[in-house]
């Protein structure tokens, strides 16, 4: 009685843990995975863009991340992640519109401490829709303050309404997550 006792006692000791463990793995995977990242060119990096049009078409919830920019002495990497609004599929790649947000605005690269400010206080201030193809289409009132960075590098209102329109269109890297449980 006494080694069925103890053998039972050693069971318990041995499988709990490992039945919480793997209740904590469970509860640490779930949540959003990337199954798909292309380069600014729109090439696939990880995953199979098949499988997101897959996800997609099943109404999966999706998420989209892209970088703007890279890291050096005097540039600046961003990333961004947001849950992909209004989804289409257009010629095998996937493009996700993104909901308004108030514009926003970064520390230089030469400032130590970094920041992320509102640009201004004025609601609908930034759109965009973004594609597995790495372009971000992007749509942002003119905010005033940016105005004045511009012309306080001298330039005119000619170069200035160019670089807004530079700004309008751009590559990204991309990544796209789903929901997994």
């Amino acid at each position: 009685m006494k080694t069925k006792s103890l053998f039972l006692t050693l069971m318990l000791t041995v499988t709990i843990p490992v039945l919480l463990l793997a209740q904590a793995q469970d509860q640490n995977d779930s949540g959003y995975k990337v199954i798909y990242e292309a380069d600014r060119d729109g090439n696939a990096l990880i995953g199979s863009l098949e499988e997101l049009i897959d996800y997609v078409e099943k109404g999966n919830p999706i998420r989209v991340g892209w970088e703007l920019g890279v890291d050096g002495p005097n540039t600046t990497k961003l990333i961004h992640w947001t849950d992909a609004g209004f989804i289409t599929i257009h010629k095998g790649h996937v493009f996700a519109q993104i909901s308004s947000i108030y514009s926003q605005g970064t520390s230089a690269p030469s400032i130590e401490m970094p920041f992320v400010s509102m640009m201004n206080a004025e609601p609908d201030g930034w759109v965009a829709i973004v594609g597995t193809t790495g372009l971000l289409g992007q749509k942002f009132k003119r905010d005033p303050e940016m105005i004045q960075v511009y012309k306080g590098m001298r330039l005119s209102e000619e170069e200035i309404e160019e670089e807004f329109k530079n700004q309008e269109r751009t590559k990204v890297k991309t990544k796209w997550a789903v929901l997994v449980r």
